[in-house]
């Protein structure tokens, strides 16, 4: 999973199919949620996680401020229901007993059951509720399918149901999308240049940035490869390849702009070098955006947009003139080291280009 983020999520800002997964809230513990602010808004009745939440799993005892926090939530009013599949019945009893909460079994999250009984059990309305747990694949989705709001609570550090690695992983595919709503990161504050001096190699900032860039480069690579090879070698036109025809329409047409090729397949070359650069190009726009840069939100995406085509037109100019001119010497019995000396050099263009302009943060 990438950083973790606390704050507000507004769903309007991302696609639909990623509705039942976004939190409301993401908190960095139990203590960071505003118990104050949740009563003003009418909530009146807590749902709790256990494991990862409450407590770490396996353990039996809820930390003493764990134990303070329930016990503010009750003198503010609040109703507590701990919400558990567990089969460690006197576990789940002696947890909810330390902070007074009651309990409810039932199917597996994120059935709805449990959720429904929950409101029965305290005459609640959906509206009137609040979940609170650690993952987004049961406690958040299954609130979510009851009509609860629910909060996303930084997991405890310890160790987890191996079953839970599954969910994890389908989190980590989801987050980059649900972080593009999160609309009021208060936890985050961007490193000073001392501070992102004495972190190591490993954690500093740009050290991830060209490594994600170098993952999204080699895959955009391996799509503008793939596509240019088609275009190249097996599209049929006419009698023979469609490059073939290509390249001897423009030799026919514009003789003075294609004296330099060799043949027809060298002349029609950069027009479908660029072809494939494009659609790889655009691949690389949304990835480097969401992934490697982790820009959130659709306010600055068309300025981006922009500056990101300028960068990466200009790159592709440095990369198809270089796979141009060395396919020219080569000829077509090798593709691959024109198109990798090109891409090599395109790649160091793009990247700072991307950092300092395309994705530059606004402060």
């Amino acid at each position: 999973m990438r950083e973790w983020q606390s704050g507000r999520f507004d769903r309007q800002r991302i696609g639909r199919v990623y509705h039942r997964f976004t939190p409301a809230h993401a908190a960095e513990s139990l203590h960071a949620i505003d118990l104050s602010e949740l009563w003003q808004r009418g909530k009146r009745l807590l749902m709790l996680d256990v494991d990862n939440t409450l407590v770490q799993w396996h353990a039996h005892e809820c930390s003493d401020a764990v134990v303070e926090w329930a016990r503010e939530a009750k003198r503010i009013g609040f109703d507590i229901c701990i919400i558990s599949n567990t089969n460690q019945l006197e576990r789940l009893a002696k947890i909810a007993g330390s902070i007074g909460a009651e309990t409810v079994r039932g199917r597996f999250k994120p059935s709805r059951s449990m959720y429904r009984l929950a409101l029965v059990k305290f005459k609640r309305k959906p509206e009137e509720a609040i979940m609170v747990g650690d993952q987004l694949m049961t406690d958040v989705l299954g609130a979510n399918r009851t009509g609860i709001e629910a909060i996303w609570v930084r997991r405890l550090e310890g160790k987890e149901f191996k079953g839970t690695s599954i969910n994890r992983m389908m989190e980590r595919m989801l987050t980059g999308a649900i972080y593009q709503a999160l609309v009021t990161p208060v936890d985050e504050t961007p490193s000073s240049p001392d501070e992102e001096r004495e972190k190591p190699v490993a954690q500093k900032t740009i050290v991830h940035q060209i490594i994600k860039f170098a993952i999204v480069g080699g895959t955009s690579f391996c799509l503008d490869y793939a596509i240019t090879y088609v275009l190249m070698n097996v599209i049929p036109g006419g009698h023979g390849l469609m490059s073939q025809r290509l390249g001897s329409g423009l030799i026919r047409h514009f003789p003075g702009l294609f004296n330099w090729a060799k043949g027809p397949a060298e002349a029609a070359a950069p027009i479908l070098g660029w072809v494939a650069a494009f659609i790889a190009m655009t691949n690389a726009f949304f990835w480097n955006r969401h992934w490697t840069f982790e820009v959130r939100g659709k306010e600055e995406r068309a300025a981006q947009m922009r500056r990101y085509y300028f960068i990466a037109i200009m790159g592709q100019l440095i990369n198809v003139g270089i796979f141009s001119a060395l396919f020219n010497i080569i000829g077509n019995h090798s593709l691959a080291i024109p198109k990798i000396a090109g891409a090599a050099v395109g790649a160091v263009w793009n990247f700072l280009g991307q950092r300092f302009y395309a994705f530059r943060s606004r402060g």
